[in-house]
Formats: structure tokens, sequence, C-alpha cells
């Protein structure tokens, strides 16, 4: 893995630090960026994967983003997992850590006029270590492939709509023993088995050297986790679906060879102007909202 920018790294702790693998994601990083900033990260490290769509140029131009490169399989590297858990090691000992990917927006109560470092704080107080979160899949209002987004804007506005139920809750061997499913994916796309999408992963967590994220982030060594959950806003689906989903059917890289993806392909292909609001998707008002609908807990 090959660091490419040479901003300065502070050796201290006490700051908030998240960490993403991207790849070809230079329309969704701006805003992934600008709401985590504003939620009080304090910097970024970015393991890039190959891009070609100027995501390396964008980063290299962000003070407040480490960037880092590697040409290597994926899913060879247990889909970045073995990455991240060394970039975590070595920059994210004694912190709060957020690792996420490019389409997901931490939320969690309050997170509208509740400042992140606030909450770790209160955290550190309780003696736990990690935010157990939903990966709540958002939407937007018509067919993917006309939603007029472009990079910056908001993502929360492109695509407000969700799905409120139903959910499962199924239990796991690894920790946190439990994995959560259900949403769009199963109701439009018919998932079924072992390629059914987990909707929970632990994203933020207090990071000690030797942890380590053992099924991307929906698993991980044992930790104490907070009573408080909090959800990560999946933005999956925006105009570039269609064909993100052909390119890593044909990539394999994901999991079972990229199976998930090639459902969509095929989902897609035979229906080009797919859309996922029904008459049960809500769309999104605030973090008591889903609280309410029992999607996060105080």
């Amino acid at each position: 893995m090959q660091r490419l920018d040479d901003h300065p790294i502070p050796l201290t702790g006490g700051e908030i630090r998240a960490f993403l693998v991207v790849r070809n994601e230079a329309l969704r990083l701006p805003d992934n960026l600008n709401h985590h900033r504003a939620l009080g990260v304090s910097r970024f490290f970015i393991i890039d994967n190959g891009s070609s769509d100027g995501t390396v140029d964008f980063l290299l131009s962000q003070p407040d983003v480490h960037l880092f490169s590697t040409p290597d399989s994926f899913a060879a590297s247990k889909f970045g997992m073995d990455w991240i858990n060394a970039l975590l090691d070595a920059h994210g000992d004694g912190h709060w850590t957020l690792t996420i990917d490019a389409d997901e927006l931490l939320a969690f109560p309050g997170f509208e006029s509740v400042a992140l470092p606030r909450v770790c704080a209160h955290l550190d107080h309780l003696g736990a270590q990690g935010l157990f979160c939903m990966l709540l899949d958002m939407y937007p209002e018509g067919a993917l492939k006309d939603i007029p987004y472009r990079a910056g804007d908001s993502l929360i506005a492109a695509c407000p709509w969700f799905d409120p139920a139903p959910y499962r809750t199924v239990p796991a061997a690894a920790f946190p023993h439990v994995q959560l499913y259900g949403g769009v994916r199963e109701r439009v796309f018919g998932f079924s088995g072992a390629v059914t999408p987990t909707v929970s992963k632990v994203p933020l967590v207090k990071w000690k050297r030797g942890l380590r994220f053992l099924n991307c982030t929906h698993a991980l060594t044992p930790i104490p986790l907070a009573q408080m959950t909090g959800a990560l806003l999946h933005f999956k689906f925006l105009g570039d679906f269609h064909d993100r989903a052909i390119i890593e059917a044909a990539r394999g890289e994901h999991y079972a060879g990229g199976q998930e993806y090639r459902i969509y392909a095929r989902l897609l292909v035979q229906n080009p102007a797919l859309t996922l609001r029904n008459q049960n998707s809500v769309r999104l008002e605030s973090s008591r909202q889903l609280v309410e609908l029992g999607l996060m807990a105080i």
C-alpha cells in the first residue's frame, strides 16, 4: 500500500478519524466528506483501489485527507478489511474511528444538532467502545436512471425515501452476534439465502491496536457496545447504479464473486426505469423519526 499525500498526521490522541476504501467514488465523496466534517470528524484515511474517475485527484486536493493506494485484489484482502485493519492499527489506536463506505453517512439520535465528539465523550463515560448501526438504504422519488444528482449535492435531499419495515434480527456466530436483514433490497431485488445483504454494521469504534474487523464492518473483535444505536444512511441508488452493477458483476471482486451485483444487473436490464419507492415508503424527516420507528435507539 503506497501513501500518496504529504499532509502531516498528528501523533496526539483525541481526534475522530474516518477510514474508507474507495473505487470510482468521485460522485459521492464530496458530500460524504462534508457530512462527516460537519459531525466532527477531524481527518480521513482513504485507500483507493484503482479509481479512474477523478477520485484520486479530488482526494489529493483535500487537506484533511490522507490518501493511500493499492492495485491489489479487493476480494483477496477480505474485501478491504486487511487494508483497513492495518491502517486502523497504524493511525487509529486510541482514537474514536469511523469505518464506512463512500456511500454511507453516519446518523445517530440528535445528529442534526449534537456533535460526534460529544457523543464519543458520552460513550467513553459509559465505558462503551462501539456503536451498532442499522444500514438504512435510501432511494429517490422516481426512477433511478432519472435522478439529477451531481457531485457535492446533498445525498439526503436526492434520496430521502426509505423502507420503515420489515427488518429481522438473526443470531450470528461472530460479534456482535446479531445481524439485521430486510428492507428495500429484499423487497425489490428478491434476495434470499447466502447473498442476502446484511443491513447492520459497527462503524464507530474506539480503536485499540489488535482489534479486527472480521466481515467488513458487520462483525469484529468483541468490544463493549453502547446501548444507543445509530444508522448508516446508505446511498447506493443514484443514477450510476445500473452501470456500477454491470461493472461490479463483471469484476467479481465483491462477496460471492459479485453475485449480489449480478442480481441487481439482471433486474435493471429487465426494467431500466426501475423505481424503488412504493406506497409504504417513508420520507426521512429527522433522527427522532428514526427512533420512533425503532430504527435507532437512544
